[in-house]
């Protein structure tokens, strides 16, 4: 099989076939005018054909060119009309996000409105849940997971540096002797649904009695308003609790904060080219991880 000539040629002689005019299709393809003819020329001593001839201030393509001309505009057609269906697919599928609950409640729901108004054409179908989802050709475009970004097979950028820390109301444990982690166990528990990271951490600690018999198992996005109330102790990510403990409404028991390099969240996707809903995403969520950890420095 004979191999095609440059794609830059068969574009730059079809839009000047079509214009009849070497400077419309150069500002059509945004090169130069020179730069169409010297494709053109190429073009014919490669096919060894005369494909144009002058034609008043234009050009006209020959019979010869009249014909190729006619094969090029059937196959560019039929690639913008593949790439413009994708294009349409793209635009009728929703941008799906999975994260944690309480991820989805403390940090992007107060934020939304901002990417909502910026981006109105997105259709966007947020996933809150604890389970870590595939992501597969078929799942999610992004995830927002917790740890140390270390996820097999994926790409993975840190967004927002967090230790788990303990924390409570203080009149949770007002007059209470919470010296050492055993302690805690003393206290009832608040435990996001279908996690682990209390007994991680408990476990971690050098504590292993168990916490079944005083403990809640909620939905994340109602652990902060429970901690706020006074019904339990929970472990959480320090950066979700930040302001409630600057303002005396929680209080850290305990900390990891030496783990704060690598513990956080991240934003992960699968490995190749993202859609551009997901890449205009991702990039407003760096801005807004990026104002909050200054915030936070401040």
């Amino acid at each position: 099989m004979r191999p095609l000539p440059s794609l830059a040629a068969l574009r730059a002689f079809e839009a000047a076939a079509r214009t009849r005019s070497y400077s419309a299709a150069g500002r059509e393809l945004n090169v130069s005018h020179a730069a169409v003819g010297q494709h053109v020329r190429r073009l014919e001593a490669e096919l060894g054909r005369r494909l144009m001839t002058k034609e008043g201030r234009g050009v006209a393509p020959t019979r010869d060119g009249a014909a190729l001309a006619r094969g090029l505009a059937e196959g560019f057609g039929a690639i913008r009309a593949a790439v413009e269906a994708f294009a349409e697919e793209d635009a009728a599928r929703p941008l799906r996000v999975t994260t944690t609950p309480n991820f989805a409640a403390s940090f992007l729901m107060p934020r939304m409105g901002g990417f909502r108004r910026a981006h109105p054409e997105i259709a966007l179908m947020l996933d809150p849940t604890p389970a870590v989802v595939g992501m597969g050709p078929e799942g999610p475009d992004l995830a927002i997971r917790y740890g140390a970004g270390d996820w097999q097979g994926l790409i993975s950028e840190p967004l927002l540096p967090s230790p788990l820390v303990v924390a409570a109301a203080p009149e949770l444990v007002a007059g209470r002797r919470v010296e050492r982690p055993a302690d805690l166990l003393a206290l009832p528990w608040l435990i996001e649904s279908g996690t682990d990271e209390a007994t991680a951490w408990l476990a971690e600690h050098g504590v292993t009695g168990s916490l079944a018999a005083a403990a809640t198992h909620l939905p994340g996005y109602m652990m902060a308003t429970a901690l706020r109330q006074g019904q339990g102790v929970g472990c959480v990510a320090k950066a979700f609790v930040a302001e409630d403990v600057a303002e005396g409404r929680l209080t850290i028991l305990f900390g990891d904060d030496e783990d704060g390099g690598a513990s956080g969240y991240h934003l992960v996707r699968r490995p190749g080219a993202a859609r551009p809903p997901a890449r205009l995403f991702a990039a407003w969520l760096r801005r807004e991880a990026k104002a909050a950890r200054a915030a936070a420095d401040q």
